[in-house]
């Protein structure tokens, strides 16, 4: 996706027509030249699934199906994306702003009475190579972020979720291998140390506990101070090594606990052939998403790990990948044998670029979820996808 971009000038007339005040023409030398840009993103995927239908339960799952098999026409891991940015620079520093609408494509209810327009991101960045760039509003998160963008299926669907209600995006590989980086309200500072290390730590808005598995706990974290994150990234000329962090207090009726969690994600490019690892570690912090089912019903912090490795390989216009990730969760306070232990994924695709811009991809993927009891339900996805980037 490459910016389209326009030079213009906002000439200080138009201060003057919306401030009301007319002597602005002597001073529009001093007006600052923007560049104005414009991309997008738009996909849509057709999905079949084999859902499970050995009546086994297992508890907290990431959203797999049972019972009779099931389809959607939906978003992929990708959500469909307008970006609208503006950028200057002012006595030696880069200035940006940017806002990103990111809804899904997916709606089951007549006059799209389901539909969800939260999904946004707004920010700004000023700063330069010599002191660093402080990144201030709604934006991904630094934890999580590097292998986030190495998944494969961030062209393609990964593990379906909710398949008959489908949710903004799919999962990727997110509760098979590591945690989603979600949008948060935040001020980070990021900087360049020589060519090959990069520092990023900030603050943000603490995010308050929800449920999609059905037995976690949900409520407030309080607030009572800013959460934190963070990365230590090294660059060298095949790939990357990194390493971030996450933490923050949740507030339960229980007594309070800090969520935290860690990562390292590494990647080396061998010609046309690019192999990805990751892995994380955390208490009370969730395993497929941040807060999402981080605690049992009474807010007693679970513990979770999970690793991923990838290979993905170009031929000309065309990507071919595999990847496999596994999600551990240990029991917590209240929580019976029903309770996840472990989730897995495999997934393999093939992915094929028209015009440097038209994608049509296909993808299999087969989830398990095991409980501590022992139980274990499967799911097949096979989906064929068509993206538009501009």
């Amino acid at each position: 996706m490459t910016d389209k971009t326009t030079r213009l000038y906002l000439p200080a007339v138009m201060s003057a027509l919306l401030l009301g005040t007319a002597p602005a023409y002597a001073n529009s030398s001093s007006e600052p030249a923007w560049d104005f840009g414009f991309r997008g993103y738009v996909n849509a995927h057709a999905v079949f699934a084999d859902c499970d239908d050995s009546g086994a339960v297992v508890a907290g799952n990431a959203l797999l199906c049972t019972g009779e098999d099931a389809t959607s026409v939906s978003n992929g891991y990708s959500p469909a994306s307008f970006q609208f940015s503006a950028s200057t620079q002012r006595e030696g520093f880069d200035i940006k702003a940017v806002i990103a609408i990111e809804p899904g494509t997916t709606d089951n209810s007549a006059f799209n009475g389901n539909g969800d327009n939260r999904a946004y991101r707004a920010f700004f960045t000023v700063g330069n190579a010599e002191l660093g760039t402080i990144k201030v509003g709604r934006d991904y998160g630094v934890f999580g972020i590097d292998v986030v963008l190495e998944d494969m299926a961030l062209g393609g669907v990964g593990a379906p979720a909710s398949i008959r209600s489908p949710l903004n995006t799919t999962l990727g590989a997110a509760g098979y291998g590591y945690v989603f980086a979600d949008r948060l309200s935040q001020i980070t500072y990021s900087r360049q140390f020589g060519e090959q290390w990069q520092a990023d730590i900030g603050i943000f808005q603490p995010l308050d506990p929800v449920s999609f598995g059905g037995n976690g706990y949900v409520g407030d974290s309080g607030s009572e101070r800013p959460g934190l994150h963070g990365r230590l990234r090294y660059n060298y000329e095949q790939g990357f090594v990194s390493s971030t962090f996450y933490n923050q207090d949740v507030s339960t009726p229980s007594g309070s606990y800090s969520a935290r969690g860690i990562d390292i994600t590494a990647a080396l490019q061998l010609g046309d052939t690019r192999f990805m690892a990751s892995a994380f570690d955390g208490q009370g912090f969730g395993y497929y998403g941040l807060l999402i089912d981080a605690a049992d019903s009474n807010g007693a912090p679970r513990d979770s790990s999970g690793w991923l490795a990838q290979a993905t390989h170009t031929i000309g216009a065309t990507k071919f990948g595999i990847n496999y990730g596994v999600s551990q969760v240990d029991l917590a306070g209240v929580d019976t044998l029903a309770q996840v232990e472990q989730q897995s994924k495999a997934s393999i695709g093939v992915w094929h670029t028209l015009w440097s811009m038209f994608t049509i991809s296909g993808e299999v993927s087969r989830m398990d979820a095991e409980s501590h009891a022992g139980d274990s339900i499967e799911n097949t996805a096979i989906s064929v996808g068509l993206a538009l980037s501009f």
